[in-house]
C-alpha cells in the first residue's frame, strides 16, 4: 500500500483513532488516501462491518467500493448520505411513527404532490410559485427546520403560505407512505435526536466513519455524521474548502473550516502535490484562489512539467466564441490524437450551451450534455417504475394516478379526484378504498360499470405482479411482465417518431434489472426501486466518443485533457447574482478554480465582447477572474487582446445628452442619456442606421465625437 503513497498521503492513510481532517487539493489523490486508510484499518484487524465510508454520488461510492475490494478483498459499506439515510430509515423509521415499507419520491413526484397541495388550498402555480416553494421546503429540511420553526418571523403572506403548504405537504407524504429525497436526511436526524436507543445502535455498528468531499456537507449531513461519531470520535474527513461550490443547495463551507473547533484534538494534514495538471495551469489556478479570504492556506504543485500556457480568447460575439472553441477543439484533437471524451466545454449557466451545440452540429462533432434529463426521469421509465411501486405500496396515490390508465381504462380526472378525497376522508390507503368499493363494503362513491371494470383489471395486473414477487421470480422477468401486462407497447405506438427510442429505453430497464440482480446479494423489488430513486443523471455513463458539455457545477470530480471555460465575462461569470456579497463572489471564484483544476494538459478561457442577453446586444466586460491570473501563465490568442483594465478614455463628466458620436460597429448615434453603473459611465445611444437604442459602457464602447 505505502509504495503508491507520498509521505503525507501515507501519514493520513495510517491514522488510526481520533478525528482527522485531510485538506486535499484538486488532483491530490484523496480517493486513494480514503481507500488506503480503509485497507489499513482492515489490515490491523478492524472488522469491515464497523467501517462506514460516505460520499456524495453513487458513482464515487461505487468506485471506492471496487477499489477496496481489489485492495483488501472485503466488503465495506461505501454509500452516499441519502442512501445511508434510506438504509437507516428502512430499518428503524417506525421509532418516529412511520411505516418502513415507504416509497421514495423523486423531484417530479415531489413537485406534483406540492402542486396538488397548493390546488387543494385554493392557489394556482403563478409566477413560479410552485418551484420557489419546493426550493424553500427543501432548504428548510436541509437546514433541519420543521414547519413550526418557520413561524418564528413572518414578514409576508408568502411566508405564511410556505408554512401552511409545508405542513400540508408533509402530511400528504406521510398519508401516501412516501418520503421525498430531503426526508432521507431530515428524518434520519429526527430519528437520532428523538430515539437515543436507535442512535446508540448505529453508533455501536459503525465505530470508524470516513467522509469524502466534506466541504459539500449541509446542516443535515453535518449533524447526521456528528451524532453517529459522538461515541467513538473516529471521524476522518477529506475535503477542500477551495472547492466548496454548492451553497445554493445548502452546503456550508464552515463545516470544514470549523472542523478543529468541532472536534477536540483533531489532526490536520494538507495534501498539496497534484497528480493531474501541468504547472502553468496549477500556478494560474493558485493565483486566482489566493484572492479569497475564507480558506485554509495551501499551494498546489506538480512535477508534470510546465506544459502549455492557458489560452485566452476574447471574441467579438458569442457565435465567434463558439466557432473558435470548436475549431480549436478540432485542431487539438487531430494534432494530438485526443479522444473526444477527453474534451469538455464548461459554462456557468445551461442557457449558454445553445451556441456551442450549433457550432458542434455544424462541424458534425458528437457531443453529450452532462447532467441533462436522467434516464430514470423519462416518461416510459417513470410509468413502469410507478406501476412496480404499486406492487409494494397500497398508499402511493401519485403512482396510482399515474398508472391506473396504463393501458387506457377510461378513468378520468374527476373520478380520480373523488377517489383521492374519499381515501383521505376515511383515512384509507387508496388501494384499500377501491377494494372496499368493488366488494360493496362501502358505498361512499358510486362507480360506473366501466370504471369498476377498469379498476378490477388494474388490481388483477397488480395481483399478477405481486404473485411473481412472492414466488421469488427474477427481477428482470417482473419488469418485463409489468411492461407487457400494462400493454405499454400500445402506449409507445401513439408516437411513431419516438417509438424505437422509447422501446429501447424499456429494454435497457429490463437489462438494468438483470445486471443489478446479478450484482446484488439479496435482490428485492423494494431495494431495486430504492436504488433507482437515488440515481441521478450524473451517475449515468454518457456516450464514449463525444465531447462533454456541462455547467461548471457538474464538473466537480472530473478531469479532462482539453478544457474550455467559456463566457468569462462580468455578470455572467462571476454571475450577476453574486455581486451583493463577498461570500457569494468568493464562491464564484472557487467555481472558476474548480473548472481550471479539471484541466490536465490544455486549458482555454474565452469571452465575448458583445453578447445577446434578453434580446438585447450588450457590451460585456471581461471577467475579473481573467485579470486575477498572472499574465506569465497566459497565452492571448485574439488580435489586440488586452484584458487588463483600460484607462477611462473620456473626461469624468463624459458626453452630454444630445452629443452626436460614432461607434465602429453601430455607426452614427445620438447620446440620449448618460448615467453611472457598476461598470462605469454608461450611455443610452440611439443609432441612426439601425433605428435602435443600445446601452453601452463608455470605456468599452470607445465613442468618437462625430465631426
Amino acid at each position: 500500500m505505502t509504495q503508491t503513497l507520498n509521505p503525507k498521503q501515507e501519514l493520513a492513510a495510517k491514522h488510526m483513532e481520533g478525528p482527522m481532517l485531510v485538506l486535499a487539493g484538486a488532483g491530490s489523490g484523496k480517493t486513494r488516501v480514503v481507500t488506503c486508510r480503509i485497507a489499513h484499518l482492515l489490515e490491523v484487524g478492524v472488522p469491515s462491518s464497523e467501517i462506514l465510508a460516505l460520499t456524495f454520488t453513487n458513482k464515487a461510492a461505487d468506485e471506492m467500493r471496487v477499489r477496496i475490494k481489489m485492495m483488501a478483498d472485503q466488503y465495506v459499506l461505501t454509500s452516499t448520505f441519502h442512501s445511508l439515510g434510506a438504509r437507516i430509515l428502512r430499518e428503524s423509521i417506525s421509532a418516529i411513527g412511520y411505516r418502513n415499507d415507504f416509497t421514495i419520491y423523486d423531484e417530479n413526484d415531489s413537485l406534483q404532490l406540492l402542486k396538488n397541495c397548493l390546488a387543494s388550498m385554493g392557489y394556482k402555480d403563478e409566477k413560479g410559485l410552485l418551484k420557489s416553494l419546493r426550493i424553500a421546503i427543501s432548504n428548510a429540511k436541509n437546514d433541519l427546520l420543521s414547519p413550526q420553526d418557520l413561524s418564528r418571523d413572518f414578514h409576508s403572506r408568502t411566508d405564511q403560505l410556505l408554512k401552511d403548504v409545508f405542513v400540508a405537504y408533509q402530511e400528504k407524504l406521510k398519508e401516501y407512505n412516501a418520503l421525498d429525497f430531503d426526508d432521507l436526511l431530515y428524518l434520519t436526524v429526527k430519528l437520532f435526536r428523538e430515539s437515543k436507543e436507535t442512535l446508540a445502535h448505529y453508533q455501536k455498528r459503525w465505530s470508524f466513519i470516513l467522509i469524502d468531499e466534506y466541504q459539500d456537507t449541509n446542516a443535515a449531513q453535518y449533524f447526521m455524521t456528528k451524532l453517529l461519531a459522538e461515541k467513538h470520535n473516529n471521524i476522518f474527513v477529506v475535503g477542500d474548502p477551495d472547492q466548496s461550490i454548492y451553497s445554493w443547495r445548502g452546503a456550508n463551507i464552515h463545516n470544514i473550516l470549523d472542523f478543529e473547533k468541532d472536534y477536540e484534538n483533531a489532526q490536520v494534514i494538507t495534501l498539496e502535490q497534484n497528480y493531474r495538471s501541468t504547472s502553468n495551469i496549477l500556478e494560474g489556478a493558485n493565483a486566482l484562489i489566493e484572492q479569497n479570504e475564507e480558506r485554509y492556506e495551501k499551494k498546489l504543485w506538480s512535477d508534470l512539467g510546465a506544459g502549455e500556457k492557458i489560452g485566452v480568447y476574447i471574441a467579438e460575439n458569442e457565435r465567434q466564441e463558439a466557432l473558435f472553441v470548436v475549431e480549436e477543439l478540432v485542431r487539438q484533437t487531430r494534432e494530438k490524437h485526443i479522444p473526444l471524451s477527453e474534451c469538455v466545454i464548461f459554462y456557468r449557466t445551461n442557457s449558454q450551451s445553445r451556441t456551442f451545440e450549433d457550432a458542434l452540429l455544424k462541424y458534425q462533432i458528437p457531443y453529450v450534455i452532462y447532467g441533462g434529463l436522467s434516464f430514470y426521469q423519462r416518461r416510459e421509465i417513470k410509468d413502469i417504475l410507478s406501476l412496480l411501486r404499486m406492487v409494494i405500496s397500497d398508499s402511493d396515490y401519485l403512482s396510482f394516478a399515474r398508472t391506473i390508465n396504463l393501458p387506457k381504462r377510461g378513468i378520468g380526472q374527476a373520478t380520480l379526484a373523488k377517489l383521492r378525497d374519499a381515501a383521505e376522508e376515511h383515512s384509507l390507503p387508496i388501494l384499500s378504498l377501491v377494494r372496499k368499493l368493488l366488494s360493496r363494503e362501502t358505498q361512499v362513491i358510486k362507480l360506473t360499470k366501466k370504471v369498476e371494470e377498469g379498476i378490477t383489471d388494474y388490481l388483477q395486473t397488480l395481483r399478477v405482479l405481486k404473485d411473481m414477487v412472492s414466488e421469488g421470480k427474477p427481477l428482470e422477468e417482473i419488469v418485463q411482465e409489468a411492461i407487457e401486462c400494462s400493454r405499454y407497447e400500445k402506449v409507445l405506438r401513439e408516437d411513431p417518431e419516438t417509438y424505437e427510442d422509447r422501446k429501447s429505453n424499456l429494454e435497457a430497464l429490463i437489462n438494468k434489472a438483470a445486471e443489478w440482480s446479478a450484482e446484488t446479494e439479496t435482490p428485492t423489488l423494494i431495494a431495486f426501486l430504492e436504488e433507482l430513486s437515488l440515481k441521478s443523471s450524473l451517475d449515468e455513463k454518457p456516450i464514449h466518443d463525444s465531447v462533454r458539455m456541462m455547467t461548471l457545477h457538474n464538473g466537480k470530480g472530473l478531469e479532462f485533457t482539453l478544457t474550455f471555460i467559456v463566457g468569462m465575462e462580468e455578470d455572467l461569470f462571476p454571475h450577476i447574482n453574486s455581486k451583493d456579497s463577498i461570500e457569494a463572489l468568493e464562491e464564484e471564484r472557487r467555481l472558476c478554480y474548480v473548472g481550471m483544476t479539471r484541466a490536465k494538459q490544455m486549458l482555454y478561457l474565452t469571452a465575448s465582447t458583445y453578447r445577446f442577453m434578453w434580446g438585447i446586444s450588450k457590451v460585456m466586460c471581461p471577467s475579473r477572474f481573467l485579470k486575477e491570473v498572472p499574465s506569465q501563465y497566459l497565452n492571448p490568442l485574439s488580435k489586440d487582446e488586452n484584458i487588463e483594465e483600460e484607462e477611462d478614455w473620456v473626461e469624468e463628466s463624459g458626453f452630454k445628452a444630445g452629443t452626436v458620436v460614432f461607434h465602429k460597429d453601430f455607426g452614427k448615434g445620438i447620446i440620449k442619456k448618460a448615467y453611472n453603473t457598476s461598470l462605469g459611465l454608461t450611455y443610452d445611444v440611439e443609432f441612426l442606421e439601425s433605428n435602435s437604442i443600445r446601452s453601452l459602457v463608455g470605456k468599452y464602447a470607445k465613442f468618437k465625437v462625430y465631426p
